[in-house]
């Protein structure tokens, strides 16, 4: 069975100290769970000085996977056992940072905690710590000089007071004029701290923007005093199947993972190795059970955003990572007798591209831009000549739009080239299959050629269909897309091709 793993995680040094996790997980009575651990030890990094290893800490995980409850275990773990920390907490608004410390502070209530107005009793044992509850004025006040304090998510509001940890929960739904200057205001309260972090957590924002999605690039991107847990779905990987496409590709998927049927009729299947892969919390928080309910009862965004950490794609987003693609570029390669062709039309027939697509002996994927000029005047002449070049390898097209003129005119062409219609359902299929190769290190392209890396540039993603995302334009403006479109569906065709070519026929 697929078990959760950390899309993104920070480097934790061995012998990374979790006893603060221990002792807040105790007086808390929660459950310390993998996912914790691993939490505690990228926030209790140290470097070599003993001094926080990532100053910033950004926390990505879905819901009912215990974020909050790993994040209060270190805090509380911080403040007991190191005193005079001081803590300040927000959320996306102060009452709602009031209301998750009152949270704690129900749980502390009577396990070494007792409220500030209540007289000791003579069996209260060690106390640790006092309760205060006043209206906008909830904290605790540990016995050991540690505070515990909430503050609303303005700047000025934060300014004044030196902390050793600001966390800063729920980020993704920090007002985005607001989180512009929150945590550049908040940092100089650490500036006297010499343990000083700040801890910025959540799930998903509607938009791709404002402090937690730029400190979850800085994590991602690796960039030195930022750590990161993050448990969410790559842009590249499809949550949800279109059923009768998989079937029609000779996929068997399992029974038992839970279906939905769209309002235009297409029954999309949640693929839970990815659920898995990306939720830490099946099997002990929730069930796998709970989440097929969800996804039947939920919009396929909303489940996304909530369940695998998915930000939802603008037109700003880059599909592929610039330093992934250039790490894939090559010298010219010799072109095979068995290739892949295919050609590709921007939607509004300003430009055309055919390309050719093959494998290696150790089975990487290479693209190459054949050709790609304005119009599509030429596209037919010119795919023609490839398809007598290579006589054994059909043309392979979108069968919708602009695409649909050139396949008719090679139609006419004499002697006629055999050409192969590709469905949605296939491209998106086709570009799952692109990425998963560019990702994993196997696809190769070569040097010097400008359309196909502009149109990298210019590629963001797309809904496409109900049930899957292909490839689309990030500034009409810029440079056209096709070329990439045109690689894309020449590797899908080049499989298919060598899939029928090792048939055996048995009489």
């Amino acid at each position: 069975m697929v078990s959760a793993n950390p899309t993104y995680l920070s480097a934790i040094p061995p012998g990374t100290d979790l006893s603060v996790l221990e002792t807040g997980a105790r007086v808390l009575q929660f459950d310390v769970h993998e996912q914790n651990r691993l939490l505690g030890g990228v926030l209790e990094a140290r470097d070599e000085d003993e001094l926080p290893l990532y100053p910033i800490v950004v926390v990505l995980q879905p819901r009912r996977s215990a974020k909050t409850t790993g994040i209060w275990e270190v805090l509380i773990g911080r403040c007991l056992d190191r005193p005079g920390t001081v803590v300040l907490a927000t959320a996306q608004d102060g009452t709602r940072a009031r209301d998750r410390l009152k949270d704690q502070m129900r749980r502390l209530r009577g396990h070494g905690f007792r409220d500030a107005t209540q007289k000791p009793g003579d069996d209260e044992g060690e106390l640790l710590g006092l309760l205060y509850w006043g209206n906008g004025d909830e904290r605790i006040e540990f016995t050991n000089g540690s505070r515990l304090v909430t503050a609303p998510p303005v700047a000025s509001a934060i300014r004044g007071e030196a902390a050793d940890v600001l966390f800063f929960d729920e980020a993704g739904e920090l007002d985005l004029a607001k989180s512009e200057d929150l945590l550049s205001g908040a940092l100089p309260l650490l500036d006297t701290r010499p343990m000083g972090q700040a801890i910025i957590a959540g799930t998903p924002a509607k938009e791709r923007a404002g402090l937690f999605w730029d400190t979850l690039q800085e994590g991602r991107a690796g960039e030195p005093g930022t750590g990161i847990v993050d448990y969410s779905v790559r842009d590249d990987e499809d949550v949800v199947i279109d059923e009768q496409a998989a079937i029609d590709e000779g996929a068997d998927l399992p029974t038992e993972w839970a279906r939905k049927k769209l309002a235009d009729g297409t029954v999309v299947v949640l693929n839970e190795d990815v659920l898995r892969r990306v939720h830490p919390g099946i099997g002990t928080l929730t069930t796998i059970a709970k989440m097929r309910q969800r996804f039947t009862k939920m919009q396929v965004a909303q489940f996304e955003m909530e369940y695998l950490c998915r930000f939802p794609f603008s037109s700003d987003s880059r599909a592929i990572d610039p330093e992934k693609w250039a790490s894939c570029a090559s010298d010219v390669l010799k072109r095979p007798e068995r290739v892949g062709i295919a050609f590709n039309v921007a939607r509004d027939s300003t430009s055309s591209s055919i390309a050719y697509a093959w494998r290696l002996p150790d089975g990487r994927a290479v693209v190459e831009l054949a050709d790609h000029r304005p119009g599509t005047s030429w596209l037919a002449n010119t795919a023609h000549r490839a398809s007598k070049t290579h006589p054994q390898c059909p043309i392979a097209y979108d069968q919708i739009g602009a695409n649909l003129d050139p396949a008719a005119a090679l139609d006419r062409m004499k002697p006629k080239p055999r050409q192969v219609p590709l469905s949605i359902a296939v491209q998106i299929a086709a570009t799952q299959r692109f990425m998963s190769e560019l990702r994993d290190g196997r696809l190769v392209h070569f040097e010097g050629q400008v359309d196909l890396d502009l149109a990298v540039e210019n590629t963001t993603w797309r809904e496409a269909g109900r049930s899957g995302r292909a490839f689309g334009v990030r500034d009409h403006s810029a440079a056209a897309i096709n070329p990439l479109v045109a690689c894309v569906l020449a590797l899908w065709q080049y499989d298919k091709q060598g899939e029928r070519r090792s048939m055996t026929l048995v009489a």
